[in-house]
């Protein structure tokens, strides 16, 4: 999502029941998993490559999450969950997909196969740097008392090594509205932090909240949810 910007023509997301909003990157919630059926696979200096048959679902992308089950090759160690894929090729005229993913293990040469691919769409990171805010969101709760909780999440890669992320509510989106929250998810190193990554934050219904991310060491994509 676009950083905060004082403007009519930004305006603040509206929170749906069940359906996260993000305040940093972005998810689209209109694409599909991919189901793909093992080939051949194989090894080298820790990269692997396999060959798969696209059965249903959208074209896999770079980024996107890999997860395989029932292969057999190498003691089961193309098995994997969730690892993000390094580039994809596919040829049309045969619908074979190959992808390329990071996997520490023996190398093997290219070996038929068998087993089941499924492939998610992953979260896109921004790049964040120095201080940033986030483009707001309206927070609409069920009826009920006045205040509420909800999770918060914020992540960052390896490449940040300091980093403070601060809710902060307003009534109208302006700036000299922003008040700090006492909702903080704080990193401390590469992948540590002493609040976070994922807090919960006690609203008030009916108003808008952002994300102040400050103090923020090193550089890399992070990603910030609300929902």
């Amino acid at each position: 999502m676009p950083a905060f910007v004082n403007s009519p023509f930004q305006k603040a997301q509206l929170l749906q029941k069940g359906v996260p909003a993000y305040l940093v990157g972005s998810f689209s919630q209109q694409v599909g998993n991919t189901r793909l059926a093992l080939i051949n696979d194989a090894i080298a200096t820790n990269v692997a490559t396999i060959t798969a048959t696209l059965i249903n679902g959208p074209l896999p992308a770079a980024g996107s999450l890999l997860s395989i089950i029932n292969s057999t090759n190498s003691s089961a160690a193309f098995n994997v969950n969730r690892v993000p894929i390094t580039s994809v090729a596919y040829n049309s005229t045969t619908g074979v997909v190959t992808i390329v993913f990071p996997l520490t293990a023996a190398d093997q040469t290219a070996t038929a196969d068998g087993g089941t691919v499924v492939v998610e769409p992953a979260e896109v990171g921004e790049t964040v740097s120095g201080n940033y805010t986030s483009q707001a969101v309206l927070v609409q709760a069920p009826d009920g008392d006045s205040q509420f909780t909800l999770p918060l999440s914020v992540q960052a890669g390896a490449g940040v090594t300091a980093m403070t992320a601060t809710l902060q509510v307003a009534i109208k989106a302006q700036p000299n509205e922003w008040t700090n929250t006492t909702t903080v998810v704080t990193k401390t190193g590469a992948t540590t932090y002493t609040a976070g990554p994922v807090v919960q934050a006690t609203l008030q219904r009916g108003y808008l909240y952002r994300l102040a991310i400050t103090a923020v060491t090193g550089s890399d994509l992070v990603v910030a949810k609300i929902g």
